[in-house]
């Protein structure tokens, strides 16, 4: 397993809560510096919209690569599955993957205007979760929720061979960011290249389809 932790707890009886059996939640209680001081997670997504309704197909995990990246695939819909109905969020939204948290699947769509379009809504076909950071960084929130620091604190979650992360156990991570001034500069500078990147990838695709 390349991150997530498995451990045991031994806690006192007092501390004890019946039919909670998840080490994570008594060791991540311990901490006053809890990820949740920083942000609120959501899954309440849109109603399900038709497939036509959507200018790019549905996001997945696999669309995500690994590493330091913080753009992702995004491929036109020229699909006729017109009957397929998905959930979507809007233009810059922090998404978590929770199945396997900790590979890390963290994203933020895309602005509209980087695309060269108007209120565009992402058709999503995978497992996540809205993080809401209350600093409204999410450029910063992206890189840190991506660092190995982080992921190798993430539990292993629940649901035998594909295991789901529970928002209310994440919530509860411990944390160390730096104070406000530093993460919004590091979130100025990251916004930035993403915007460039966006653009890039654009006047690429725009390229490599007029060759072909």
């Amino acid at each position: 397993m390349k991150n997530g932790t498995s451990f045991t707890a031994v806690i006192d009886y007092n501390y004890f809560i019946n039919g909670i059996w998840d080490p994570y939640y008594y060791r991540n209680n311990k901490s006053k510096n809890r990820l949740d001081k920083y942000v609120s997670f959501s899954k309440n997504f849109s109603a399900r919209f038709p497939l036509s309704s959507f200018k790019f197909l549905p996001i997945e995990y696999k669309d995500i690569p690994k590493g330091n990246f913080i753009i992702f695939s995004l491929n036109r819909n020229i699909t006729d599955r017109v009957n397929s109905k998905y959930f979507a969020v809007p233009e810059d939204t922090l998404l978590l993957g929770t199945m396997r948290a900790y590979l890390g699947n963290i994203i933020i769509t895309p602005k509209s205007e980087w695309l060269n379009h108007h209120n565009l809504w992402f058709p999503i076909n995978s497992e996540f979760c809205e993080i809401i950071p209350k600093d409204e960084l999410k450029y910063f929130w992206l890189i840190y929720l991506k660092s190995d620091s982080f992921l190798h604190n993430l539990p292993t979650g629940s649901g035998g061979t594909r295991p789901r992360a529970n928002p209310d156990l994440l919530s509860q991570i411990p944390v160390s960011v730096p104070a406000y001034n530093e993460r919004k500069l590091i979130d100025n500078e990251i916004k930035v290249f993403a915007e460039k990147l966006w653009k890039e990838q654009v006047l690429l695709n725009n390229y490599i389809e007029k060759l072909f």
